[in-house]
């Protein structure tokens, strides 16, 4: 008998002690239905290549409009702490956004919230082109976040729908097409602002992202689902999943922590390369980019080693190594010695995403783009104070929002460590 088959059999029997006849029959239709459309997934025209296609051409829209937004709000006039606020409340908005998106992508499908997200960044971006004001600035930077967190769960979810396996390794090919949007997004970046200006990166961005909407309605379109809005209902779905598992809140809690000390060192580094290290818009969007070729290249290997010692041990070690090289950017001056720690740091971050992934899957089949949608609200929530502790803490000195960010992150490697 496959693993997987055996999984199946045990997990029907768990419920069979806990739920009455009635509602195993129930549960046993809807596991069904749940089969019957991961065939009709995994048979349809994009799979998982398409989607990881899909997904690197959003990935390079996302950071050609985001990668030195923080560049572009210094030179409308925003202060670092004004800047810090803003990034904080975006990130806010990617957590509320994520914890009823994955509750929909479970309801309604995987197409529909990919195709609203990709739209809404589109349309904000195209926006974002024509206006200097600070306010609506932020506001539309905040639209192009809620945009990714509306498409992520959905996306996500689809990857373990295709794959079918409960691996970490079919995450890992996803991620390596996303850090190929990285890359390009990032590195684009900075060419095209400096050579045409914010506005050509807008724009640009803007029609990438259309185009990844058109991939998802040519590839991974489902005409059968229920396209009812439940915004309420679907806030209160992902809230009950982190509510009902105890393993979920801690882990929530872990990343959480490890998110506020990404978010302060990793933020500013923008600002500390153009006040501090003196590099230009395009070294700027380079070295940006040797963290994503860093991800790009553990992200398979990693992917293998997650497979072999399981998705907790390798989110220990990714904990360890991020508070090990975070706090050392503003203490570097030399570029050769930028390039090398950055890639340093994009191979640890390679640790983290198929690793949690793959535990998500894990916790919950049956509505995984829920539990991941929520572990996703919960950690960009609590994550988005570094932001603020990060422009708070700026005037102290250039470098205490790094060397903070990476004790704060050590607290998330202790509660894991206790986790059971």
């Amino acid at each position: 008998m496959q693993l997987y088959e055996l999984r199946e059999c045990l997990y029907v029997a768990h419920w069979h002690r806990q739920l009455a006849l009635p509602k195993l029959i129930s549960f046993s239709q809807q596991r069904l239905k749940i089969n019957t459309e991961i065939r009709t997934v995994q048979n349809r025209g994009g799979g998982l290549v398409g989607l990881s296609l899909t997904a690197m051409v959003f990935n390079v829209s996302f950071y050609v409009a985001t990668s030195l937004i923080v560049l572009y709000f210094k030179d409308i006039g925003m202060s670092a702490f004004l800047i810090g606020l803003s990034m904080t409340i975006t990130r806010f908005g990617y957590g509320i956004s994520s914890m009823g998106s994955g509750a929909m992508a479970d309801r309604v499908g995987r197409s529909i919230p990919m195709f609203i997200g990709f739209l809404l960044g589109a349309l904000s971006s195209f926006l974002l082109s024509f206006t200097k004001n600070q306010i609506l600035a932020a506001l539309l930077v905040l639209l192009i976040w809620v945009g990714s967190a509306v498409y992520n769960p959905a996306a996500i979810a689809l990857v373990s729908d295709i794959s079918n396996s409960g691996k970490a390794m079919p995450f890992s090919l996803y991620y390596f097409f996303v850090t190929v949007g990285q890359i390009i997004g990032q590195t684009a970046a900075g060419i095209i602002i400096e050579g045409y200006g914010y506005r050509a990166a807008f724009l640009l961005s803007s029609f990438l992202s259309l185009i990844a909407a058109i991939m998802v309605r040519l590839w991974f379109w489902d005409e059968k689902r229920d396209r009812k809005t439940d915004v309420i209902g679907d806030l209160v779905r992902g809230v009950r999943i982190m509510a009902e598992n105890r393993y979920l809140r801690c882990l929530a809690i872990a990343l959480s922590l490890h998110g506020i000390g990404f978010t302060m060192s990793y933020t500013f580094i923008p600002l500390v390369a153009r006040a501090d290290q003196k590099l230009n818009d395009s070294q700027i969007g380079l070295i940006l980019s040797i963290w994503s070729l860093g991800n790009l290249i553990g992200m398979i290997p990693l992917g293998k080693i997650t497979d072999k010692i399981g998705g907790k041990k390798m989110l220990i070690y990714h904990l360890a190594a991020s508070s090990a090289v975070w706090w050392m950017y503003p203490f570097i001056q030399d570029m050769s010695t930028i390039a090398a720690l950055m890639l340093v740091q994009g191979i640890v971050g390679a640790m983290d995403l198929p690793a949690r992934r793959m535990i998500l899957v894990g916790i919950s089949e049956r509505e995984v783009a829920t539990a991941i949608g929520s572990l996703d609200s919960i950690t960009f929530l609590v994550s988005s104070i570094g932001n603020l502790l990060a422009g708070l803490t700026w005037g102290m000195g250039h470098w205490v929002p790094f060397v903070l960010g990476s004790i704060i992150n050590l607290a998330g490697l202790f509660v894991l460590l206790l986790m059971r």
